[in-house]
């Protein structure tokens, strides 16, 4: 016998859009409309150039390698980050033995030096990334050779590929590049990639914002040379990134294809003023002209993983705002298979100035939450280790905000009335809206131990159409913040919306490890949206179709259907009973009399062989 807590939960109505721990896509008249993946890319760029953020200092002792990357592994996990992007190649070298470039001069002090006894920091990196649960993703620079001018041009190693390829390097303001134009470098960029695919356990290759250095670079011979195609330097240009871009793709998943490959480019593409298909900004710093990086059609042509657009600036700035930014790219990764992951300016927060938009961490925990509602935002990946490493509000913030949530469960032991009229009616025929529906699924919603989750807390769950004051924004925010809804990808909760049957079974199914089975509906092919579930449904005998064997998943659910979907996933039975419906519009006549009094009156039972028997 199981007891029940002597309790009527204050709820409106039934279910839900989406639910715990998955993403779902909404069919409407218009489309299919994404709501967002729970599962976030939370990451932090760990620079190595000038040993910014590894190693503390210049060494060959892997002792002081290893508690470095110790150190920094652990913070992070801490923190509730789910990656490291480690700094590999700072220019045109390597943290690892490499047949292509030379140990790096920031890891052990002198170009060429290697670690004492052998030791390979990067192959460190991945086994203790790993042992924490963390993806390492080889952060490499492409084209950069020199960053200190002349003096260090001259310090490179004999066996430098800028020193043994001398033609192949171009001296721009002060700093040292290869060629973009010149095939060879791209092959020599790509097959020291593959060296990272082939040797290492990497999670990732992430590809920095460092092409072109800008529109002076002295590439006119190689133009004269290569660029006979192009009447335009500019689009050649692009042209030769493009095809490193492309080809560094195709190369890498051949080796590995699981393999993650990526690129942080600039967060502005171009300006509507400039290109038509621009965002609404007017800072004047355009990739697509300054470093001639058309991230655009990467996206498009689905030649990258994810992409990462380094969106440097905070909500409500004039020329640059962060939200127009962010949902430019949002829509320009719309429909590809391409993630989208929003580098942020951790290393503008802390302002000590009261009146700066970067005082303290507030906009930063803003972006978090402006991304949490836009469907396409995958995660963040944050810039850099240190500035995380010596702002403890920061720490604070992501540990807060990052942390892992109980998974909700259906409280499927405690038989509490979890629905409740109005004025004494119930309107079962009517269609459910989603703040009724995320209501009742709060108060519903459990931990693995059957302990409620819901606690009142204001909010809004970051949804623009949600408001503090509404009878259902406490709930909304609450469930937000367990991944039991999840928002519409214009950053909308749409809480006066109806919710349909397919909806319906999708979100019930998000409480439910999702097995195969099988159904009969003549209207859900295999290809339909939420199929797997309908089926998944159907051979729980949590579903049927209509008297002509339709599903008709896209009808709006009925109030009294919804209780009988919910009440056979929470294995409740209903009966025949001798009590009297709480209320006045559901007669005995009713085709779910027995399914609403089985939902709407507290009670203890007993389960047995032929049912389940009140007590």
């Amino acid at each position: 016998m199981t007891r029940v807590w002597k309790f009527v939960v204050a709820i409106v109505l039934v279910c839900a859009l989406a639910l715990a721990g998955m993403a779902i896509r909404t069919q409407t008249s218009a489309g299919k409309n994404e709501v967002k993946n729970p599962d976030q890319f939370r990451a932090v760029w760990v620079s190595t150039v000038y040993r910014l953020d590894y190693p503390s200092k210049a060494t060959t002792d892997p002792a002081v390698l290893k508690a470095d990357a110790d150190k920094i592994l652990q913070t992070c996990a801490d923190m509730g980050m789910t990656a490291v992007i480690l700094q590999v190649r700072p220019s045109a070298d390597a943290l690892y033995p490499s047949s292509y470039y030379p140990w790096s001069a920031d890891l052990t002090g002198r170009q060429g030096q290697a670690p004492a006894d052998g030791f390979d920091p990067l192959a460190y990196w991945v086994e203790k990334a790993h042992e924490m649960g963390l993806e390492l993703h080889a952060w490499i620079n492409p084209f950069r050779v020199t960053k200190g001018g002349q003096s260090e041009y001259d310090s490179l190693t004999a066996d430098h590929p800028a020193k043994v390829h001398p033609d192949w390097v171009v001296e721009y303001d002060g700093k040292y590049y290869f060629d973009p134009g010149l095939p060879e470098v791209r092959e020599y960029i790509i097959q020291s990639a593959e060296e990272l695919a082939r040797n290492y356990d990497i999670d990732g290759i992430h590809m920095d914002d460092y092409f072109y250095p800008g529109a002076n670079f002295d590439d006119a011979d190689t133009y004269a040379q290569y660029g006979s195609g192009f009447s335009d330097i500019g689009d050649w240009r692009r042209d030769n990134v493009n095809q490193l871009v492309k080809e560094m793709g195709e190369r890498l998943h051949a080796i590995d294809p699981d393999l993650s490959y990526g690129i942080s480019p600039s967060g502005v593409w171009a300006d509507k003023s400039s290109q038509s298909q621009g965002s609404n900004t007017t800072g004047g710093f355009e990739s697509y002209y300054a470093s001639y990086a058309d991230s655009r059609k990467w996206v498009q042509e689905e030649w990258i993983d994810y992409i990462c657009p380094q969106v440097y600036w905070y909500i409500g700035h004039k020329s640059m705002d962060y939200e127009t930014i962010v949902k430019w790219w949002a829509d320009t990764v719309r429909g590809t298979d391409v993630s989208l992951y929003i580098g942020m300016a951790d290393y503008q927060a802390g302002n000590t100035d009261p009146s700066s938009p970067w005082y303290g961490v507030e906009a930063i925990r803003q972006q978090l939450e402006l991304n949490e509602t836009i469907a396409q935002v995958d995660g963040e990946v944050h810039f850099r280790y240190q500035f995380l490493a010596q702002n403890g509000e920061l720490q604070k913030l992501y540990k807060e905000f990052y942390a892992p949530q109980p998974e909700a469960a259906l409280n499927t032991a405690d038989h509490m009335a979890y629905v409740q009229g109005s004025n004494g009616q119930f309107h079962p025929d009517s269609s459910l809206t989603r703040g009724e529906a995320v209501t009742m699924l709060t108060r519903l919603a459990v931990d693995r131990n059957g302990k409620p989750l819901y606690s009142y807390e204001e909010g809004t769950g970051g949804f623009s159409d949600v408001s503090l004051g509404d009878w259902y924004s406490s709930y909304v925010h609450f469930a937000r913040k367990y991944g039991i809804v999840q928002g519409y990808e214009d950053g909308t909760f749409r809480p006066t919306q109806p919710v349909r049957r397919a909806e319906l079974v999708k979100m019930v199914c998000g409480f439910f490890t999702v097995t195969s089975g099988s159904h009969a509906f003549p209207d859900v092919p295999a290809s339909y949206w939420a199929a797997r579930e309908i089926a998944f449904a159907a051979a729980q005998g949590w579903i049927s179709g209509g008297t002509d064997g339709t599903f008709q998943p896209g009808r709006n659910v009925t109030r009294a259907e919804a209780v009988k979907i919910l009440n056979r996933a929470m294995d409740r039975q209903a009966g025949e009973r001798d009590i009297a419906a709480p209320f006045t519009d559901v007669r005995v006549d009713h085709w779910a009399y027995h399914e609403i009094l089985e939902a709407s009156v507290t009670h203890d039972y007993e389960k047995h062989s032929q049912g389940e028997t009140w007590l």
